[in-house]
């Protein structure tokens, strides 16, 4: 009979060998097991939701995100009374914050206008709503979401009943924090990327002013308009073009010296590009007229990528934005003299149609 070694470990507890293709990128190989655990959350909520509408009887079940702009309503099921339709889940967020208060509590409401508090309330007056739920998602120190029934009457809730949403909500919560592991996944992934094209690359900047160039811009996109679109963040785009006559190369300079760290100042050829993450029109106007001080009054176009508009939602890659930006810096030129121009933007209107924009 042949002794183990003290030292040597069952077979069980060797190292698994590792695939060639997953030892070069583990964090594909981390976001592929993600993807496998929860290949489609979106149906998974449908799916839970519909369930509580179906068994509970109520009206409409909905789940709510914590996002870095508020609160939004994602999903919801309503019953066919009602229907798909109704404009119901626009309410959602008026009680939410009170289930985020107390986080550790369930927000039961049997009727509302019965509530001292909220007898005034909007959701009853514009909504019709009488009874209310709502269970926070996720964990204690980083509450991601809410889950929330409504019904049209008054109701009670039995403790079985309860028991069947706090199950639901807990495999809501684990949902979510799979889904918020898949984001900073994606994300961290493009900042290898960027900062591996940068090491790899030093075709990424302009031989002439050493600023980042187009194809720098291209990997600049990819990482940071997907971290905007779900921040709900703006991004202001400005361009302008150098006059032959002036000294560009330290005008830039001075200018990218003033930027944050964040701010994208870019040289594409003949034209400048300068991109500003998480910038409204009142913080860019402040940037700009500093700016402005530098290069004086050259034609510039300018306007904002907006990631809850339609037209640029999925626009990636700027491209409605730049455009917007490119007609703005025409028609600053036109409006102007002897290569003298005012500031123009360019900016979408409220409603979807991508031929409306303002100047």
């Amino acid at each position: 009979m042949s002794k183990s070694s003290a030292n040597q470990q069952p077979d069980e507890y060797q190292p698994a060998e590792v695939d060639g293709s997953l030892g070069h990128d583990h964090l594909e190989a981390l976001d592929d097991l993600v993807a496998k655990t929860f290949p489609n959350a979106t149906l998974f909520f449908s799916h839970g939701l519909n369930l509580l509408v179906e068994r509970l009887g109520v009206d409409r079940s909905a789940m709510t995100r914590v996002t870095h702009s508020g609160l939004e309503t994602c999903w919801w099921a309503t019953s066919q009374r009602i229907g798909p339709d109704h404009p119901l889940h626009e309410s959602d967020e008026h009680l939410c914050p009170r289930v985020l208060d107390h986080p550790d509590r369930i927000l039961i409401i049997k009727d509302i206008q019965t509530d001292e508090q909220l007898r005034g309330h909007s959701v009853i007056q514009n909504m019709g709503i009488r009874t209310y739920l709502g269970i926070s998602l996720g964990p204690r120190n980083q509450v991601l979401g809410v889950l929330s029934l409504q019904s049209l009457e008054p109701r009670a809730w039995t403790p079985k009943e309860v028991y069947l949403v706090k199950a639901v909500a807990s495999l809501f919560s684990k949902t979510l924090e799979i889904e918020a592991l898949r984001d900073e996944l994606q994300t961290t992934r493009n900042v290898l990327d960027l900062t591996a094209a940068i090491a790899e690359d030093h075709s990424l900047e302009s031989p002439s002013t050493r600023l980042p160039n187009r194809r720098y811009l291209d990997i600049w996109l990819k990482t940071h308009l997907f971290q905007a679109r779900r921040r709900g963040e703006s991004m202001a785009a400005i361009q302008w073009r150098i006059p032959e006559e002036m000294d560009g190369k330290a005008q830039l300079r001075e200018i990218a010296m003033g930027l944050r760290g964040e701010d994208l100042l870019t040289d594409l050829g003949e034209d400048c590009l300068l991109l500003l993450p998480g910038s409204d029109l009142e913080g860019a106007q402040i940037l700009l007229e500093r700016i402005r001080t530098i290069l004086g009054p050259i034609p510039m176009g300018a306007t904002l990528w907006q990631p809850e508009h339609p037209v640029d939602r999925d626009d990636l890659f700027l491209q409605q934005a730049l455009l917007r930006t490119s007609e703005a810096w025409k028609y600053s030129r036109e409006m102007g003299q002897n290569g003298q121009g005012d500031m123009q933007w360019m900016l979408l209107v409220a409603d979807s149609d991508p031929e409306n924009a303002q100047t």
